[in-house]
């Protein structure tokens, strides 16, 4: 049996450095506090867990006067989130990812100029909620075309189409050309990240030559989700597994060749135990 591995899988650089910041902040000997999920990936979350750092769903949960650490995920968060942290006390170690900030500012500078910011992304997820609140209170997210028809747009509405960075490329251009059919003034700024783009197009080339696809990742990874449903799409066997515990040798009856990727917050070690079963 041939194990090929994606080219492009894996950290990215967005989580590499959240994670490597939020190591560096264990060693300071204060207390650690990380708003939800720093990056989604369960086996990271617990690493850090383990050297001490708190996972809290809100600002309310941190204890007065902890005069601690506050670490922004890389999804990002609202602007309100940071004047709340400082006025607790807390110093804030902000690990929001570079493409994160770059669609935050637009999502303000749209908002600021009047539009409508429309937010094709997965309603709920952090990142988009962060989106949400960076444009002020003038935005609405859509998964799908049913959403965008369900939208209305008053004669003169001016619009602004973002991503969530995780988005695929072809439904996010799916959506922005329903949004055009329904709005006049409309100006869309794709905003899906480079690795993002880089593992989406490695992982269906890959699936289009093996018998069987193993996606590696956490279940609430989005990315690693659309990872999964693009290698799907292709027609080739795929399973997304988050640890080697989920991996079956049933899958490999009659398979000469394995494809292996995963998400951007999947950690190599991670994906050097399945590999290791893999080859056994």
């Amino acid at each position: 049996m041939k194990i090929m591995i994606a080219a492009h899988s894996g950290f990215c650089e967005g989580v590499e450095r959240a994670y490597r910041i939020a190591l560096e902040q264990t060693k300071a000997g204060r207390p650690v506090f990380m708003l939800g999920n720093l990056v989604h990936n369960k086996q990271v979350v617990e690493r850090l867990t383990a050297l001490g750092v708190r996972t809290v769903a809100g600002l309310a949960e941190i204890p007065p006067g902890s005069r601690g650490v506050l670490l922004i995920s890389a999804h990002g968060v609202a602007p309100e989130i940071y004047e709340t942290a400082k006025q607790l006390g807390l110093d804030v170690i902000d690990t929001t990812c570079p493409w994160v900030k770059k669609a935050q500012q637009l999502a303000s500078r749209l908002a600021a100029e009047g539009r409508l910011v429309v937010i094709v992304g997965d309603r709920g997820h952090p990142e988009v909620k962060s989106l949400l609140g960076w444009s002020g209170g003038r935005a609405v997210v859509v998964e799908n075309e049913a959403d965008v028809n369900k939208l209305s747009f008053p004669a003169g509405t001016r619009v602004g189409v973002v991503a969530q960075t995780t988005q695929a490329t072809a439904h996010f251009e799916r959506l922005v050309e329903a949004v055009k059919r329904r709005a006049a003034d409309v100006v869309e700024f794709d905003t899906i990240c480079g690795a993002t783009t880089k593992r989406q197009s490695a992982a269906t080339e890959l699936a289009r030559q093996v018998g069987l696809m193993l996606v590696i990742g956490d279940r609430l990874s989005a990315n690693t989700k659309r990872l999964t449903e693009l290698c799907a799409a292709t027609g080739t066997e795929t399973h997304q597994i988050q640890t080697v515990a989920e991996f079956d040798r049933r899958w490999l009856a009659g398979k000469q060749t394995v494809g292996v990727t995963a998400g951007a917050s999947t950690p190599e070690w991670v994906i050097q135990e399945i590999l290791a079963a893999l080859r056994q």
